[in-house]
């Protein structure tokens, strides 16, 4: 297994606090310095698409401020070897953000899908040059944005989660041709969400397709991470180490804001790893046993602390690899 860590430790998306810092390249390189630091060689880079607005931020968070900042992504990749950073193993995509985009470009959503799919093919063009294996996709935006969408027709959704399908289908394609992973994540206000993971991987094709657990989402949606995790260990090319103690007690999830709830008695989704309620030595046990081999993103997202995040995820991974080795000498 390779711990890859995850740039998503920073919310690079929202306004707040440091919102404007977030958008400078000086506070990028300073981050960035701090993961080799703390012992990483390869990371993850969520991404969004490119627009005119996120072209021009200094974070590397589209391929667009990529090649705007570094020439390309072979410069960014040669300006992250010099910080000690070996390659970008894994780039996560989201519906999700691809429909937040449609605001900006004004794209009706009858073209959602061969937009999202050029914006995957970018992805892993990108991928090639930054020495990557995986592309990370979140297949559909949120169930509240897809309700006001189609008026709560079921048909026209089941009809959306029958083209996403496809979508995944044609986006894997590229990525065989272009020797990447296509491993699909599912958030827990997704239309696959949960155990709904299990009828969508049935619709794709599983050559091209493969599934990426993720357990604090299993969680919050009511599955069993230790289930899924024996249940697609052995298909999986990557996995997603996130913690929570969030529970949904108010149907957030099918709300237009479920990352970030906005009633009720819990408010905070996401926990630095080891910091929430999931039990993470059974799962590396897990991957251990089906002699998993793929890079495991280590996913503190949206820390309260950045700095003190980093170097909980090495402590966290160091942790986890030390006490399995105890308990296999026993």
């Amino acid at each position: 297994m390779k711990a890859v860590a995850s740039f998503g430790i920073v919310n690079a998306d929202t306004s707040g606090p440091g919102a404007f810092l977030r958008a400078a390249k000086w506070y990028w390189d300073e981050i960035t310095d701090m993961f080799p630091a703390a012992g990483f060689s390869s990371i993850m880079i969520p991404m969004v698409p490119n627009t005119e607005n996120v072209s021009r931020n200094g974070a590397p968070i589209c391929t667009a401020s990529i090649r705007t900042r570094f020439g390309s992504p072979k410069g960014y990749l040669s300006y992250l070897n010099d910080k000690g950073v070996e390659n970008v193993e894994a780039i996560t995509i989201s519906a999700q953000s691809q429909f937040n985009s449609l605001f900006e470009t004004g794209l009706p959503i009858e073209k959602f899908f061969d937009e999202f799919y050029d914006h995957a093919a970018d992805t892993v063009e990108a991928l090639q040059e930054l020495k990557g294996s995986t592309l990370l996709v979140s297949p559909t935006p949120g169930i509240g944005f897809l309700n006001q969408t189609f008026n709560g027709d079921e048909n026209q959704i089941e009809k959306f989660l029958a083209d996403a399908a496809q979508c995944m289908n044609r986006i894997g394609a590229n990525c065989r041709k272009n020797q990447i992973n296509l491993a699909i994540r599912n958030e827990y206000w997704t239309l696959m969400r949960g155990t709904g993971i299990d009828a969508f991987m049935k619709i794709v094709d599983k050559e091209l397709v493969s599934y990426a657990p993720d357990p604090a989402h299993l969680h919050i949606a009511g599955a069993d991470p230790d289930a899924y995790f024996k249940k697609y260990a052995g298909q999986a090319k990557a996995v997603c180490f996130t913690d929570t103690k969030f529970v949904d007690e108010s149907d957030v999830y099918k709300t237009i804001s479920p990352e970030f709830p906005q009633d009720g008695r819990l408010q905070r989704v996401y926990y630095d790893l080891g910091f929430g309620d999931m039990d993470f030595e059974k799962l590396y046990a897990i991957l251990k046993e089906a002699d998993f081999d793929g890079p495991v993103i280590l996913d503190s997202k949206y820390s309260l602390d950045i700095p003190k995040g980093i170097l909980r995820m090495r402590t966290f991974w160091n942790n986890l690899e030390k006490n399995y080795a105890a308990k296999e000498v026993q």
